[in-house]
């Protein structure tokens, strides 16, 4: 046997709860949907760090959060990217007031969805 899945619909906010639930000491769940953050996060006078992309490549992107490391992540659905609202939702998480830097993959979806966040945030005033 090589992985254990209840339902395929539910796999991305499975393996999300057990992460959190198991590193709960050092991240958090923001909302119900695919964002994680640092339990700390933001952190005032920090220039925040946001990564992501699409589920399948765990420990990918989720072991980058924490001390030292990326501010929060945004985890989208198997082999596709974060939706631009999660994207924006992380931005919002690690934003600390210094402006927040975007990793992600170079993949059509995850350029376009963290750019149409990027575009958002500013709209909202964040650098």
């Amino acid at each position: 046997m090589r992985k254990l899945i209840n339902n395929p619909a539910d796999v991305v906010d499975e393996l999300i709860d057990g992460f959190v639930y198991t590193n709960r000491d050092r991240v958090k769940r923001i909302g119900r949907n695919t964002v994680v953050a640092r339990i700390d996060a933001p952190i005032k006078d920090k220039v925040g760090i946001v990564i992501g992309g699409g589920a399948g490549h765990e420990p990918l992107f989720l072991e980058f959060i924490g001390k030292g490391m990326a501010d929060a992540e945004a985890h989208g659905q198997i082999f596709a990217a974060p939706s631009a609202s999660y994207c924006l939702e992380a931005i919002k998480a690690a934003n600390g007031g210094r402006g927040v830097i975007l990793l992600y993959n170079n993949y059509a979806g995850d350029v376009m969805n963290f750019n149409m966040a990027q575009d958002m945030a500013r709209d909202e005033g964040v650098k």
